[in-house]
């Protein structure tokens, strides 16, 4: 696929929710989730993968700079994009929701959009999960770029299969060779390799991280955690509810680190009522 953003049909303009994808993931993550929001909430509901993420072709480097591009792994550059992707829709207010590392990212587009709540699901604030996967990018990029797809092929196949799921025999072949697609990419090895240089954006400095806090104190915001996560734990989930002034955090149990994979109802009972609040809160908010 050459798009890097990918739509599902829309029923209303009132307000977009738009998912934005983790490490090892892709739009198809969100598969079970995006067709229940659509049916039952009736808000414009977008996916959006990342260059180099998901099933997106990676830009070459020569491209972008034969053609003076912005580097597209940059944190702003895909920031950017999608700021510009909801400026060309004409969304004219958005929930975002963000998985693990994708939730902390969505953070640098709070001040640029005007947002109605956010929905934080596997999210911590050290980032542990997807600097581990940095960490492989980088040990393996002097010289040894061909190394890059078997080391993330093993590590994402290990992750998925044995650490991700608090239940395994819930994970179906067809799940497994969903998230094996990605890494079949052409031009992945580069784009990882490019990935992981940029892994550092998200740490945010003292004075950012206390403009952040103060702009998150209007919004709604729902942290979801799976309370058997064996990648992000259920008290880094409650460390960073606890910073957010008005969140409320969900822990599933007998869940793992993928709930729209393993817990689907459980998630969808916590998701379906903050969406619709906050649909009706724009509604009203547009009535006044």
């Amino acid at each position: 696929m050459n798009d890097s953003l990918h739509i599902i049909v829309c029923l209303s303009i009132e307000m977009a929710c738009i998912w934005w994808g983790q490490f090892g993931g892709g739009v198809f993550s969100w598969r079970h989730v995006m067709g229940v929001l659509i049916r039952q909430v009736g808000c414009e509901v977008v996916a959006f993968d990342r260059p180099g993420w998901g099933l997106t072709s990676p830009p070459r480097k020569n491209d972008w700079k034969e053609n003076h591009l912005p580097n597209p792994y940059k944190l702003k550059t895909q920031v950017d994009l999608l700021l510009s992707f909801c400026l060309e829709i004409g969304f004219p207010l958005v929930v975002l929701a963000g998985h693990d590392e994708g939730g902390l990212h969505l953070l640098d587009i709070l001040l640029q959009l005007q947002i109605r709540g956010i929905v934080l699901i596997r999210v911590s604030l050290s980032r542990e999960v997807f600097l581990a996967f940095a960490m492989i990018l980088l040990r393996t990029s002097l010289g040894k770029k061909n190394l890059v797809r078997p080391l993330l092929r093993t590590e994402i196949t290990q992750v998925v299969n044995r650490r991700s799921w608090y239940d395994a025999t819930k994970l179906t072949t067809e799940v497994l060779n969903l998230y094996k697609v990605p890494l079949c990419i052409e031009g992945l090895d580069e784009a990882l390799h490019e990935i992981g240089r940029f892994s550092s954006e998200t740490f945010f400095s003292t004075q950012k991280a206390e403009i952040l806090l103060k702009s998150l104190e209007v919004l709604a915001i729902l942290v979801i955690a799976g309370a058997e996560d064996a990648l992000v734990s259920l008290k880094s989930s409650q460390v960073m509810a606890s910073k957010l002034l008005n969140s409320r955090l969900v822990a599933i149990y007998e869940c793992g680190h993928l709930p729209h994979e393993e817990c689907l109802k459980a998630l969808l009972v916590a998701l379906l009522p903050f969406i619709s609040r906050c649909i009706s809160l724009t509604t009203h908010h547009h009535r006044m």
